[in-house]
């Protein structure tokens, strides 16, 4: 028990000796940086490289590294060493992806050499989450029964949908994206039909609830309403970066699944029976969409949370096979509608940005 409580103090004490060097490291940096503002200050750049080196590589905090990077920038900037500057900015941009320079307050020259690297994000990725209503628009009815004697129609059923964002800026307004997802679109049909002349009632109640699985593709270009500057320089709107796009999504649907509740007056109901319509050959592979979004992208750090609304319009009719041998349509009268499927999304995304700083060449 005493070997053990020798070795937990030991580590303490190790800890606070190591935490106590850092902290003394990052204090003798502190008063370096303070010493190289007054060396500049006084006109002895050239002893700004020596002063600062070692505290670069290790002892700064994220905000002094970035100043003593400006600082190391200027000395070789004046002292006519092109090469080193170049160097600097690079290793200033790779340490600290948001620098930018202050039009306002740095020298013309440390503006001009800035300019002339790739200093903003080549492009964005990220995830995005959404929930979506799946609206019907009959081609053509089918089914056994007299389709001009029927209740029938289609509700929403609340979904969901899940993917990845890829987007790439291009001048101060256009964006290109593409949206990589897993779909699911659900909605409800519901008919009353075969009336009995006796008494005028429907014989058969049907409630039959759609689930379609499918990944999709979007490609898109999306407009922004106002140009992107630095937050600073941006009106209280524009900080929210609106936009609208406009593009199409290739979807492939991989499973249709209809689970249908049957109220029959004259015989038995399969209630809560389930039909794979892919399988059946109901449903077609290709369902293409024509896609209009709005939406606002908000910087979170130098990150972009966006939300936003999308319709898509669905191009084609997603029917391939009207009837199902089995009970369904031979006993109830079920077919499948000729249909195309249209929906609402609201999303919520997070952009993340890749950076791949460098000198730029005429």
């Amino acid at each position: 028990m005493k070997k053990a409580s020798k070795f937990k103090n030991l580590t303490i004490i190790l800890l606070l000796l190591l935490s106590s060097l850092e902290t003394f490291g990052q204090t003798a940096c502190t008063q370096t940086l303070r010493r190289a503002r007054t060396v500049f200050d006084e006109g002895r750049i050239q002893e700004i490289e020596s002063l600062l080196t070692s505290c670069i590589d290790n002892g700064f905090s994220d905000e002094e590294r970035t100043e003593a990077y400006r600082l190391l920038i200027l000395s070789y900037i004046y002292l006519d060493e092109t090469q080193k500057a170049d160097d600097a900015m690079i290793a200033l941009l790779r340490d600290n992806h948001g620098y930018s320079t202050n039009n306002d307050a740095d020298p013309a020259e440390l503006i001009n050499l800035y300019n002339t690297f790739r200093h903003d994000p080549i492009f964005f990725f990220g995830f995005r989450a959404g929930g979506n209503a799946t609206f019907i628009n009959v081609i053509n009815a089918f089914g056994i029964h007299n389709q001009n004697n029927t209740n029938a129609e289609y509700l929403i059923e609340p979904s969901f949908e899940v993917g990845l964002t890829f987007e790439k800026k291009f001048g101060k307004r256009i964006t290109v994206k593409s949206d990589l997802q897993y779909l699911v679109n659900a909605f409800q049909y519901e008919n009353s039909y075969l009336e009995n002349e006796d008494d005028n009632t429907n014989l058969i109640d049907l409630n039959a609830t759609e689930t379609i699985n499918s990944f999709g593709a979007t490609f898109m270009g999306q407009f922004s309403f106002f140009k992107d500057k630095k937050e600073k320089d941006k009106r209280k709107l524009a900080r929210w970066n609106p936009y609208v796009g406009l593009g199409g999504t290739a979807r492939f649907i991989t499973s249709s699944s209809l689970a249908f509740d049957v109220n029959n007056s004259v015989g038995a109901s399969p209630d809560g029976s389930d039909v794979d319509l892919f399988d059946e050959d109901v449903r077609e592979l290709f369902n293409p969409t024509v896609d209009i979004e709005i939406g606002v992208k908000r910087a979170w750090g130098l990150n972009y949370i966006n939300f936003g609304i999308r319709g898509s319009y669905g191009l084609l009719d997603v029917t391939d096979r009207h009837y199902v041998n089995g009970p369904l349509t031979t006993f109830f009268g079920w077919a499948a509608n000729d249909i195309n499927t249209h929906s609402a999304t609201v999303f919520l995304a997070i952009l993340l940005p890749k950076y791949a700083p460098k000198k730029l060449t005429k």
